[in-house]
């Protein structure tokens, strides 16, 4: 009788072991930032510290020729003025490539970048690696659940870009397809496929001001100027969004 009971205690000490191994390996693995608690007051030098990679918008043929310094945004407002004398918008800071530095529900992000204005955080941009379109397919369902219908989606069958707007953001997501390439000495050179997702979290507030200032510029000039760069809204682009670039061209836009 004892025995059983002893090995029935080793049983029960067993399995609540393993429970907590696993509980563990769960917050392991969320220790990164977490991007759907976003509220815009992070900042960005806090978060990043040393792992800021300063190559990314570090342009040395601007800055020599004083076009725009390292971190501004975009690069080169100067030579490509989107807005006239008002063309710089903030700083950009992009992470280096981290396994794990951040997270939204299931999908884990290798890269983040943040861009301020008036020195507050405005977006995140967020760079992952996911296994297949599939994994990309279950996400945007996700984000209905979240979110509801985008507001923006998908207006030929080669986009694969979304577009939610909530209370206070807007987020945008994309995918695309490309190939690795793996090379080792005395073996066959490997291709392997990916499939990347970003995803970019904008202040709602302030993506507004951007799409006014483009509607207001283009009323003034009669040419559409987009703010370029890595934290552009696809919606506000007319490369993007056929059905503005159609009231453009047709002169129908206001």
């Amino acid at each position: 009788m004892m025995k059983g009971f002893l090995l029935l205690l080793l049983s029960t000490v067993l399995f609540s072991c393993n429970q907590n191994d696993k509980g563990s390996s769960t917050s392991v693995k969320k220790v990164g930032l977490n991007l759907e608690k976003i509220n815009f007051k992070e900042n960005p030098l806090e978060i990043l510290k040393f792992k800021i990679d300063s190559n990314v918008n570090d342009d040395s043929y601007y800055v020599k020729k004083g076009y725009s310094m390292p971190f501004d945004y975009p690069v080169a407002y100067k030579l490509e003025a989107w807005n006239g004398k008002d063309s710089f918008y903030g700083k950009a800071y992009y992470s280096k490539i981290i396994d794990s530095i951040a997270y939204y529900q299931n999908i884990y992000f290798n890269r983040i970048a943040f861009l301020t204005h008036n020195n507050k955080t405005v977006a995140i941009l967020a760079d992952a690696e996911i296994k297949s379109d599939t994994v990309y397919n279950e996400f945007v369902k996700q984000l209905e659940k979240q979110f509801g219908k985008p507001t923006f989606s998908p207006q030929t069958t080669v986009d694969v870009f979304y577009e939610w707007s909530a209370k206070d953001r807007r987020l945008q997501i994309d995918y695309s397809k490309g190939v690795s390439m793996s090379m080792m000495s005395g073996k066959k050179t490997e291709l392997k496929q990916t499939f990347n997702m970003q995803m970019l979290i904008f202040n709602r507030a302030e993506a507004a001001k951007i799409d006014s200032i483009q509607q207001k510029n283009y009323a003034r000039t009669k040419e559409y100027k987009v703010m370029q760069g890595d934290f552009k809204l696809y919606k506000n682009d007319p490369q993007k969004n056929i059905i503005l670039m159609d009231s453009i061209l047709n002169e129908k836009f206001k």
